[in-house]
């Protein structure tokens, strides 16, 4: 599926609160997608011993440019960006309030990908695998 298809339509005002103390789970997906922009895995992420995570440098995404506030690899980055603001919170889905813009979040797009965000935390789970055998 296109990877457009995952951008939430909302009001987002580049504001960059979504990429500070960042700890998105990537999916082998966004793993591959990023090391063939010619990134190394060990640049942009970490292990935690479950899940890989972007990596966070001065408090912030490697990604992330703070004095331009954009990100580096803005078309290619991983799914759980473009599904920001929608999260999984352990009972389901529903909206980050740490969003500033949170409330733009219209019912139609929650409806629309909360599956998505479901498949994308159960993906997430198996991304260890995956890396490891492509990967090495």
């Amino acid at each position: 599926m296109d990877e457009t298809y995952f951008e939430v339509k909302f009001r987002c005002i580049a504001c960059g609160i979504c990429c500070v103390g960042t700890q998105m789970e990537l999916l082998a997906d966004d793993i591959d997608r990023i090391t063939g922009l010619g990134y190394r895995l060990e640049e942009f992420a970490v292990f935690d011993g479950s899940h890989y995570r972007l990596r966070n440098v001065d408090g912030h995404c490697y990604f992330y440019e703070p004095h331009r506030r954009t990100c580096k690899i803005y078309p290619h980055r991983p799914r759980g960006c473009r599904l920001y603001p929608l999260i999984y919170d352990g009972s389901g889905v529903t909206v980050d309030k740490t969003c500033p813009t949170w409330h733009t979040v219209p019912r139609r797009e929650m409806a629309r990908l909360a599956p998505h965000v479901v498949d994308f935390v159960r993906e997430s789970g198996l991304t260890r695998l995956r890396v490891k055998l492509s990967h090495g």
